[in-house]
């Protein structure tokens, strides 16, 4: 998928004040696989971890300048800072971290495995607080990425019957023998393994806590899952 649905304006590196130095680093690289390692970014990440007042300082960073701190810490060890992000904060971040091209002269994709990342990250600060984090995010960025690992059906479309002859047949099995899940009277069927486990928690809790949201969001998702023919 090209980068067509969405696209933030980027900006370069602004300053907190106050702030300590920003870490040394390029723009958004475009050959690192989706788990992307910290490289000497311990230290740093410590002395950030032990600022004062912390949950005041971050949601005031910028965002590419959170997104160069989190390039060099590595994502997986940057889940507190995550947690103290903005909705807004995130999605300017989400625009610089999830689109990459193989090549300069290639149009950027999105990075499905990345995203998938995101949600585990963001799941580690709690599922109410993942689910918060994307309700505050537009719609459109939050079904791209979700678009990338499931496919998914309203439960009435995809329900078991039973033919003229007497033949039981079964939807889903039909569409795909992997992973689902029911929430919110929609089947989930997932695309890809990884990251399945949270996607759904986090979608279970932003059903309870955010239901109009989440339904826009599945009613986007179900679009996409049946662009182009109808179950039947």
């Amino acid at each position: 998928m090209s980068k067509s649905i969405h696209h933030t304006h980027r900006r370069h590196a602004g300053t907190l004040q106050p702030h300590t130095s920003c870490p040394d680093g390029a723009d958004r690289p475009n050959d690192k696989p989706a788990r992307r390692e910290a490289t000497g970014g311990g230290h740093l990440l410590d002395r950030i971890l032990n600022t004062p007042r912390l949950e005041q300082v971050v949601p005031r960073l910028q965002p590419d300048l959170l997104h160069r701190v989190i390039q060099t810490c590595g994502l997986e060890d940057c889940s507190e800072l995550v947690a103290l992000a903005t909705p807004e904060q995130l999605a300017h971040i989400f625009d610089l971290d999830l689109w990459r091209a193989a090549r300069p002269s290639l149009d950027e994709q999105f990075d499905a495995d990345r995203f998938g990342l995101w949600i585990e990250v963001l799941l580690q600060a709690g599922a109410a607080v993942a689910a918060q984090k994307l309700a505050g995010m537009d719609v459109n960025l939050v079904v791209v990425g979700l678009a990338q690992h499931m496919l998914v059906y309203d439960c009435a479309a995809v329900m078991p019957y039973e033919t003229w002859e007497g033949e039981q047949v079964d939807v889903i099995s039909a569409i795909d023998d992997g992973l689902t899940s029911d929430i919110g009277g929609y089947v989930l069927v997932a695309k890809r393994e990884d990251s399945w486990d949270a996607i759904v928690e986090v979608l279970m809790s932003l059903d309870a806590g955010h239901p109009d949201y989440f339904h826009q969001v599945m009613r986007e998702c179900r679009a996409l899952s049946n662009s182009g023919y109808e179950i039947d």
